[in-house]
């Protein structure tokens, strides 16, 4: 009873109780409302997060030293066939282009090539990329269009170098080439390189590069297969290793065979352009990667913008490459590999 009694409470406490519990409700109310205005505000300034994502549009003007703005120019691209020495380099290159890159794949029929050509040259401005030795050639009629091509070996034999016609290499880097092979063999002197007629240009800027880095080349041009195995071997007693070129005027598949075999067991290095060849003896496998080759051909394009002719070089050399060198190989030619060259290094 006197419990009961302690726990009433008098009008007076009871008002007051009242009046805290309405301020209270009161607050809440408001402190919700806020809460509203704040999402709805919010709302109104953004869209909402699951809108789509639109990429933004690819820069289609460009600005002179003037100060006048250009439209940049269309790039066709015609791609000899469809092997993935061509096509990569094609994608590569539509990747650095983006809306303003037009893929043509060009076929055996030299008709529809025409059609294709024929085309071109009666559109409207653009400059053209040709990939392979049948596009550059089917493409030498745009005499008036800026061009660069690429992945073409023997370009000399073919009269494809104008000033609104140049190229890019599909050798690496002469520098880095002969660089690199010094460094993994630092006592090597003498190098034999054997191609097919036309290539006394690449040879000679070569020769200047081995000669930098305390190599001599010893050259020897030829007309056939036979005629490179015969001058293979005529040059043995006087070179450490060989270079081999990309020359499939003059480099059977026979031929390849047996001059890999003689350099084997010669105990011969020999630097070749494909990493599947160190597993016929090849040392050091040394090549232009695809993205290399199409941004060297990029640059050729961007420089020429807003241009009559192509400036710089007939022809530019990518200036990386890809590396590859032949673990056993080196084992038995008693080369020890350099630390820096050992990430490279494998058994093929």
């Amino acid at each position: 009873m006197n419990d009961l009694t302690h726990m009433k409470k008098t009008p007076q406490e009871i008002w007051v109780n009242i009046l805290t519990f309405t301020l209270l409700i009161l607050r809440m109310r408001w402190y919700w409302i806020f809460l509203l205005v704040v999402f709805f505000v919010q709302g109104c300034a953004r869209p909402p997060s699951t809108a789509p994502y639109t990429a933004p549009a690819p820069v289609t003007e460009r600005t002179t030293v003037s100060g006048k703005k250009t439209h940049a120019i269309q790039v066709e691209i015609l791609v000899s066939e469809d092997i993935p020495a061509y096509t990569e380099v094609a994608n590569e290159l539509v990747k650095l282009l983006g809306t303003r890159g037009t893929l043509r794949l060009l076929t055996a029929n030299k008709l529809n090539n025409y059609k294709i050509i024929s085309k071109i040259n009666t559109s409207e401005p653009s400059q053209i990329v040709s990939i392979g030795l049948n596009a550059a050639i089917a493409s030498k009629p745009l005499k008036n269009r800026q061009l660069v091509f690429c992945q073409v070996y023997n370009y000399q034999n073919y009269a494809l170098i104008t000033a609104r016609h140049k190229g890019v290499s599909m050798l690496p880097s002469l520098p880095l080439t002969f660089s690199t092979w010094r460094g993994l063999s630092p006592g090597t002197t003498d190098i034999g390189v054997i191609s097919g007629p036309g290539m006394d240009d690449v040879i000679a800027s070569a020769k200047a590069s081995a000669k930098h880095y305390g190599l001599t080349l010893h050259y020897e041009s030829v007309k056939s297969d036979k005629e490179f195995q015969y001058a293979f071997k005529k040059i043995s007693t006087k070179v450490q290793g060989y270079w081999l070129l990309p020359d499939n005027r003059v480099l059977s598949e026979n031929t390849l065979r047996n001059i890999m075999n003689f350099s084997v067991r010669n105990s011969k290095q020999v630097a070749v352009f494909s990493e599947e060849l160190l597993k016929l003896g090849g040392l050091l496998s040394m090549s232009s990667a695809h993205h290399d080759i199409a941004q060297q051909v990029y640059e050729r394009l961007e420089q020429a913008q807003a241009k009559d002719a192509i400036p710089g070089p007939d022809i530019v050399y990518p200036e990386k490459m890809d590396l590859h060198i032949n673990s056993v190989m080196a084992g038995n030619l008693s080369l020890e590999i350099p630390a820096r060259y050992r990430k490279f290094a494998h058994a093929p």
